[in-house]
C-alpha cells in the first residue's frame, strides 16, 4: 500500500475513512465557475488505457499555457483528494482564473480511469504524463509551446523523467514537495521525521532507523525476485535476535514479518527505493520551480532542495529557483508539527500565497 510517500500509510487511511461531512473545506471551489471546465479522455496508446480528467481553460482568449497536473504515489483521482481536501481541484481553480489551463486526471485504474494502478511503475505514470501532453497539444485552447508539468511528491519524480524525454514539449516543470533523492535515503529521513512530529520517544526511533538501515541495504542489493524470501529471513534472524524489538512494536513476530514482506517487495516500491532522480533533473533542460515546506515530514525540504541546489552550482545555465516555506506540511499546509494527523484536522487545503506564487513563476516563464 503506497500514499503520499508515507511510511505510515495506513494512518493516512484510517483518517480518510472520517465522515466527510464533518470536514470544512472552505477553499473547495464552488460555483460560479467563470471559466471553462470540459470532462475530457485521452488514450495512453504504449498501455492500452484509457485516462478520464477534467480540463479547465478561460472562458476568453486563446493559445492559453497549460499545465498537466501529476499526483503523488498511492491511487489518486484528478482531484488528488485526502481527508476532504481536494488540493488539485484548488490549485487548477487558481491557476485557470489566472489564464493558465490546467488539465488533471484520474490515475490509472482509479476513479474513471481504466488500466491497473497496483502494477504499475513509476515509470509507466510518466507514460500517462506523456499522453495527457500529446492530448493537450491536440487542443486548440492551448499554445502547444507553453505546456508544463506540475508534480506532487512522487509527481515530482515524474515531472522531471517525463521533461527530460521530452525537452521540445516541455516548457516548465513545478516540483511541489518532489523527490531528488535515492528513494531508500528518502525513507530513513521519513521514517525519523514522521515518527518525531507523532511523538515517538528517542529510543524507539533509534532502534527503528537501524532496523531500516539493514534494511535498505538488503533492498538495494537483492534481486527483486529474491526479495521477498530475503526479506522474510532477514526479518525473522533479526527479531530472533533483538525479541525487544518486535515486542514494542505490539505485533506478533509472524505478523511484522508478513508486513514488512508485503510493504517492501512489491515492484513499484523496489523499483521506487532504487531509484536516484538525481539524473533526470540533471537531463532536464527546462524551467524548473522547486517547493517544499519545512514542516513537511514525507519529503524533507532542505535534503531534497540541497540537490537542485548543487546541480545549479554544477551547471550555472540551468534555470532551477528553489523556496522553503515554513512551518508548511507535505500538503503545503500551514502547520505545527507537520505529522499527518495534522492534515485532517486543518480546514486550509494549500496556503494561498504558495498558489500565488506558483502562477507568478509560471506567468514569467511563458510570457
Amino acid at each position: 500500500m503506497k500514499n503520499l510517500l508515507c511510511v505510515v500509510c495506513i494512518l493516512l487511511f484510517t483518517i480518510s475513512s472520517y465522515s466527510q461531512s464533518t470536514l470544512n473545506r472552505p477553499q473547495t471551489p464552488t460555483p460560479p465557475f467563470y471559466y471553462e471546465i470540459e470532462e475530457v479522455t485521452f488514450q495512453n496508446i504504449k498501455d492500452s488505457i484509457t485516462l478520464a480528467g477534467t480540463l479547465t481553460f478561460p472562458s476568453e482568449g486563446s493559445n492559453f499555457p497549460a499545465a498537466v497536473l501529476i499526483s503523488g504515489s498511492g491511487p489518486q483521482n484528478r482531484n488528488e483528494e485526502i481527508m476532504g481536501h481536494k488540493l488539485f481541484w484548488v490549485l487548477a481553480d487558481f491557476l485557470t482564473k489566472q489564464g493558465i489551463a490546467v488539465l488533471r486526471y484520474d490515475d490509472r485504474g482509479t476513479a474513471a480511469s481504466t488500466g491497473s494502478f497496483e502494477e504499475a511503475l513509476t515509470e509507466d505514470f510518466a507514460t500517462d504524463v506523456e499522453a495527457a501532453v500529446n492530448f493537450l497539444k491536440t487542443r486548440p485552447e492551448i499554445n502547444k509551446k507553453a505546456i508544463g508539468l506540475i508534480g506532487h511528491s512522487e509527481g515530482g519524480v515524474i515531472a522531471p523523467m517525463v521533461a527530460s524525454n521530452r525537452q521540445d514539449d516541455i516548457s516548465f516543470v513545478v516540483m511541489l514537495a518532489g523527490v531528488t533523492i535515492p528513494g531508500h535515503t528518502l525513507m530513513k529521513l521519513q521514517k525519523e521525521l514522521s515518527l518525531r512530529a507523532m511523538g515517538s520517544s528517542e529510543n524507539y526511533i533509534e532502534q527503528e532507523l537501524l532496523f531500516d538501515t539493514e534494511l535498505m541495504q538488503l533492498i538495494t542489493t537483492t534481486p527483486l525476485e529474491n526479495l521477498a524470501e530475503g526479506l522474510e529471513i532477514f526479518t525473522r534472524e533479526y527479531l530472533n535476535e533483538h525479541p525487544e524489538f518486535a515486542k514494542s512494536r505490539g505485533m506478533q513476530v509472524e505478523t511484522y514479518i508478513s508486513t514488512i514482506v508485503s510493504s517492501y517487495a512489491s515492484p513499484w516500491f523496489y523499483n521506487f527505493i532504487n531509484y536516484d532522480p538525481k539524473n533526470a533533473l540533471k537531463n532536464t533542460k527546462c524551467p524548473i520551480f522547486a517547493l517544499n515546506g519545512t514542516n513537511d515530514t514525507q519529503v524533507p525540504a532542505q535534503e531534497n532542495l540541497d540537490v537542485l541546489e548543487q546541480l545549479k552550482a554544477d551547471f550555472p545555465e540551468k534555470q532551477i529557483i528553489t523556496k522553503a516555506y515554513p512551518k508548511l506540511n507535505h500538503l503545503f499546509q500551514e502547520s505545527i508539527t507537520g505529522s499527518v494527523f495534522e492534515y485532517g484536522r486543518t480546514e486550509q487545503t494549500i496556503a494561498p500565497y504558495v498558489l500565488v506564487a506558483i502562477s507568478g513563476w509560471i506567468t514569467t516563464i511563458v510570457k
